[in-house]
């Protein structure tokens, strides 16, 4: 990770420092945008294939696939750097490096019955959590040339999986005729990098508007990205014993769509370089 942030740096400063000074009269078209964004993200895991440890040999099912709780209870974040370079009038393209976290969550339920007839439930909450850095490389259009203007854009991106962890909520009930007794309530937690791929592909879309304050321009955005690709790894889905040997747990194939949004702030690379460009019109009026 240190390598890579070392290599943004890097073309960062390459490139700044081989921007050509735009024309006297033309501060209006700089040649370099740079900034920094944050915001929140939703996730909807998408199950491919369905997968568990345990199978129910009897006549009625007692075991139950995976219940995925809805995207807007997934609630992750991101924060990162912007590049965008304006190809040709509004429209530009552009680098937004990020670090993101991702959260997802499924309960399972499982029921065993005794030869005196009283039962044993248990229920369990899992929840997901991964970390990624993401490279999206992203194609922008702003519509109009007023200061306040929407735009649009698209992106592919290339996530990069730091690490993920995992933690279970079991909660076991006995049922005796129409009595229910708690009997056990537990929570574990741990690596669950393994369990996963290293790589995301994503394509997706989005909108927002823009306000160019002339120094700086403020952007507040919304993103819809559909993973391409299944995040889990197969070859070692049983491999953890810590949650498939104690918890009876193991994923599902999926692939992590995600919504997100954004706010930004872009400096425009010409305009804050050049000598005088910010006026100051208090010390103007005390002249007068």
């Amino acid at each position: 990770m240190k390598r890579l942030i070392v290599f943004l740096v890097a073309v960062f400063i390459f490139s700044a420092s081989g921007i050509p000074k735009p024309p006297p009269g033309n501060d209006s078209k700089p040649t370099l945008l740079v900034g920094f964004f944050g915001g929140i993200n939703f996730t909807q895991p998408v199950s491919l294939n369905n997968f568990r440890v345990v199978n129910y040999l009897g006549t009625a099912p007692a075991i139950t696939g995976k219940s995925y709780s809805g995207f807007l209870k997934n609630i992750g974040n991101q924060f990162g750097f912007i590049m965008f370079y304006p190809v040709k009038g509004n429209l530009h393209a552009g680098l937004l490096p990020s670090f993101n976290t991702c959260n997802y969550e499924y309960k399972t339920h499982q029921m065993w019955q005794d030869a005196a007839g009283s039962s044993i439930e248990a229920e369990r909450t899992n929840r997901q959590k991964l970390r990624y850095i993401e490279i999206p490389l992203v194609i922008r259009y702003y519509v109009g040339t007023a200061n306040l203007k929407p735009f649009v854009e698209g992106f592919a991106s290339y996530g990069l999986l730091q690490n993920a962890q995992k933690s279970v909520i079991s909660d076991f009930t006995q049922y005796t005729g129409q009595a229910a007794i708690p009997v056990q309530h537990s929570e574990m937690s741990g690596d669950y990098t393994s369990s996963y791929i290293t790589s995301k592909i994503d394509l997706g879309a989005g909108g927002g508007i823009s306000y160019d304050f002339d120094q700086l321009i403020v952007t507040l955005g919304a993103s819809y990205s559909f993973n391409m690709n299944n995040i889990v790894n197969e070859k070692g889905r049983f491999d953890n014993q810590t949650f498939s040997g104690s918890q009876y747990d193991v994923q599902d194939n999926i692939r992590l769509p995600a919504l997100k949004i954004n706010l930004a702030i872009i400096f425009p690379i010409s305009k804050i370089t050049k000598r005088g460009a910010v006026d100051c019109h208090y010390f103007k009026e005390k002249r007068k």
